[in-house]
């Protein structure tokens, strides 16, 4: 009875601190974006100005703000996984031709670049999964793919059959080293912050969200 209490005990506590630094990461990556649109408001009404320098002040606080948006859109996703709430509604989906799909917002990022995506989709037949929370995954591995690579560098996209399972695999020259690689899916973690885009909307919180959703999926 006492290893089983202690057990318990010792399970609650590694719970609370989990809780208490996600409380804390939570504060600390809201904390910037809320004083960079302080900033510029400050600059806005400091002085008049003319029409287009109100327009590009407003136009900085627009992307800040979705900056914002995305990531409390991924934290409450994360939420409801974390609860068994993610409610799935499970359709054929042919892979190989979704991920062309997925791919498509992201082209002119992947262009700008200078990226040489090299596909190798192999027909795999249909998957019978949640359309939207498939997309919402492949999505985010592919942003990734991009933000993270070094310019101009391969990315390669595969679909596959194996055992009679369809595969997908995503690779690029990512710069991660050995003891970085078992933190990708810790939230809020990020990599060398060398290897981030000038304005990375990225908040650490894509990859934990992907495997959630595909733990959800099956």
């Amino acid at each position: 009875v006492v290893d089983r209490l202690n057990d318990l005990l010792a399970r609650l506590h590694a719970a609370f601190q989990r809780e208490r630094r996600f409380t804390g990461d939570v504060a600390h990556e809201l904390r910037t974006p809320l004083a960079g649109l302080r900033s510029k408001l400050e600059l806005a009404l400091s002085r008049d100005r003319d029409a287009s320098s109100y327009r590009k002040i407003a136009d900085d606080c627009l992307q800040i703000n979705s900056q914002m948006q995305h990531m409390v859109e991924n934290l409450l996703h994360l939420a409801r996984a974390d609860a068994g709430q993610l409610e799935v509604r499970r359709e054929p989906v042919a892979l190989h031709e979704f991920v062309r799909e997925c791919w498509r917002p992201l082209e002119e990022k992947a262009r700008v670049r200078g990226f040489k995506v090299h596909w190798s989709l192999n027909a795999v037949g249909s998957v019978e999964t949640d359309r939207d929370q498939l997309q919402l995954v492949i999505r985010n591995v592919l942003d990734n793919a991009i933000s993270y690579a070094d310019d101009k560098s391969p990315i390669t996209i595969s679909t596959w059959v194996e055992n009679g399972a369809p595969r997908l695999a995503v690779r690029n020259t990512g710069s991660l080293t050995g003891d970085q690689i078992p933190r990708v899916f810790d939230r809020f973690w990020r990599g060398d912050p060398s290897t981030r885009e000038p304005q990375d909307a990225h908040c650490g919180l894509g990859l934990p969200l992907s495997k959630a959703v595909m733990e959800r999926l099956g």
